[in-house]
């Protein structure tokens, strides 16, 4: 991990963007896949002096079949419709039209829902904020209970997930994990690594360390000053457990909330 530190930015999920008074607008376009067709889409951006600030496009499609696309481009030094003009003479476009912002500076795609992975499966995006009453509140109003609850949550995600792991051809539980981690990473979620794993007589020993855990970054944001990854730690516990055919210990010992740079795991499994 620490090989690509001073390489990692932000993602921007670009399907959504406030245009603040600028000459920016979208085009839509179906047309058939085959190799160059964005360097193509895109050369006539170029060719009309124009921006692209955005690419959504919609699921993989093989060779040959129709897709869609959504382009977010900044039309301040030339008219859309000279863009549009130029990628409508294109033998694979097949439909191609503006979009503008939809209110007031707000341009959304609305030609692409839901949100999925590569396998389809829907994704759910949610802010840091629309998450303070599962991260906040819950605690507030419910005390150790609420706590209890959002571990266990995640410890039937991590038991889910364990089997689909497995059903991939997984069959190690630090490789499960890795996997985890990755997917975690993709997600926005949290990005990790093992950085301990001892055999313990029949049991072993994990430690794990997590950067930016989206739990403790929004429970540190809304005052809270103590372990806050509740939901993710049973993730992780369950997972194992899914592994192992039963419970394990893990503790959080180190919390982004508390103060600490990053968070830390340790699983002991007896």
């Amino acid at each position: 991990m620490n090989g690509i530190m001073n390489k990692i930015n932000p993602l921007i999920i670009g399907n959504q963007l406030h245009v603040n008074g600028k000459k920016i607008k979208g085009i839509w376009l179906r047309l058939v896949n085959k190799p160059g067709v964005l360097a193509e889409v895109a050369s006539k951006f170029a060719e009309c002096n124009v921006n692209i600030l955005v690419i959504n496009f919609s699921r993989v499609v093989e060779e040959g079949e129709l897709g869609t696309m959504f382009i977010v481009a900044d039309f301040t030094k030339t008219s859309c419709r000279e863009v549009i003009n130029k990628l409508k003479q294109l033998d694979f476009v097949k439909e191609c039209e503006a979009v503008e912002p939809q209110f007031k500076d707000l341009l959304v795609d609305l030609f692409h829902f839901p949100i999925v992975d590569e396998e389809g499966k829907r994704l759910l995006i949610f802010t840091e904020y629309n998450m303070e009453s599962l991260v906040v509140r819950l605690r507030e109003y419910f005390r150790e209970g609420g706590l209890a609850f959002i571990y266990h949550q995640g410890r039937l995600t991590g038991l889910s997930l364990a089997k689909t792991y497995k059903s991939w051809g997984i069959q190690d539980v630090l490789e499960a994990l890795k996997v985890n981690f990755l997917r975690a990473h993709a997600l926005g979620r949290y990005r990790a690594e093992i950085t301990e794993y001892k055999r313990k007589g029949g049991g072993f020993k994990i430690a794990i360390k997590a950067f930016d855990m989206w739990e403790c970054v929004t429970a540190k944001k809304f005052g809270i000053r103590g372990p806050s990854c509740y939901f993710e730690k049973g993730v992780i516990a369950g997972i194992v457990e899914g592994y192992t055919g039963s419970g394990v210990k893990i503790e959080e010992t180190k919390c982004l909330a508390k103060g600490d740079p990053y968070c830390l795991f340790v699983i002991d499994k007896s």
